[in-house]
């Protein structure tokens, strides 16, 4: 089952794609200017369209830098609407909250493609748990696992129920990234059959409390963390944007977010080095893009 993109190579593209057919092969034809700057309009040679580069804001109506600005600030836990507001006050640019939040549902699954591009070094000390979270006004639970050592968040499930077949779905998902040596995790009766039907080889090892040496401390932290940014929305609409916001959160978690002690993020704890600490959101955009594009093109 192939899970991580291990062959893409991560170098600007000498090659610009024809949206319309696919074909690699296109030449310079003029340059289009606009109230957004200029860009380079190329002609395809098979077709014979016209087509822009695409940098992952093909068509956004606003530049990078203010999308992926307004992605950080939303998981930094500022609202949507005081992100709005603060365009405006800062840079005279009316942008909706809606707007704010379509580019978070957006962008969050596009930059997937890129932070599962290589498989993490996890340290085999893993740490699940559940929280309770309110999606169309109704009762939902979050599971996430995550490094308990390293502090990367493997994966995470949304479910509408506390059925313990939602602990199984996350440690199929999970069982991607390898195999933990211990799974760490509270007394609900749901987890020990799941750890042993997904991780045979693993010790289970049940919380016996916030000072015992066998606690879930790791897991309470990333809960709190996660409510810092939940709280400001006070629930989601519906699970498909849920889903997606807690994927971005996820990826902000891992690659933006840095300790202050070390001065590193979690993604790189595990290895994953290739984020920078200036603009992480606009280089990940990019190079999310880069991936879909080889995988699309016809060369």
């Amino acid at each position: 089952m192939p899970v991580f993109l291990l062959c893409v190579e991560m170098k600007d593209m000498n090659f610009i794609m024809c949206h319309n057919c696919h074909y690699t092969k296109t030449k310079y034809h003029a340059v289009r200017r606009n109230k957004s700057g200029e860009k380079k309009i190329y002609k395809c040679l098979r077709c014979e369209s016209f087509t822009t580069p695409d940098d992952g804001f093909w068509k956004m109506r606003y530049p990078g830098e203010i999308i992926s600005a307004g992605i950080e600030l939303h998981y930094a836990g500022v609202s949507l609407r005081e992100i709005s507001s603060l365009f405006w006050r800062l840079f005279g640019i009316r942008v909706s909250w809606v707007a704010v939040l379509l580019w978070i549902r957006k962008y969050a699954k596009q930059v997937k493609k890129f932070t599962t591009m290589k498989r993490p070094h996890l340290s085999g000390k893993w740490s699940v748990d559940e929280k309770f979270v309110k999606i169309k006004g109704k009762k939902g639970y979050l599971w996430i696992i995550k490094d308990r050592k390293r502090g990367f968040v493997i994966e995470h499930v949304l479910s509408e129920n506390r059925k313990a077949s939602n602990v199984g779905k996350l440690f199929h998902k999970a069982k991607k990234a390898g195999d933990p040596r211990e799974v760490r995790h509270d007394g609900y009766p749901g987890y020990p059959k799941q750890v042993r039907k997904h991780f045979p080889d693993a010790d289970d090892q049940t919380s016996k409390g916030t000072w015992h040496k066998h606690n879930n401390n790791s897991s309470e932290s990333t809960n709190s963390e996660f409510n810092a940014k939940y709280k400001v929305m006070r629930g989601f609409g519906n699970h498909g944007s849920a889903d997606a916001i807690i994927e971005g959160w996820k990826i902000n978690h891992n690659f933006v977010k840095r300790d202050r002690k070390r001065n590193r993020t979690n993604a790189e704890r595990v290895g994953l080095k290739e984020v920078p600490q200036n603009m992480p959101w606009m280089f990940m955009i990019k190079r999310a893009k880069i991936i879909e594009t080889i995988q699309k093109a016809n060369f």
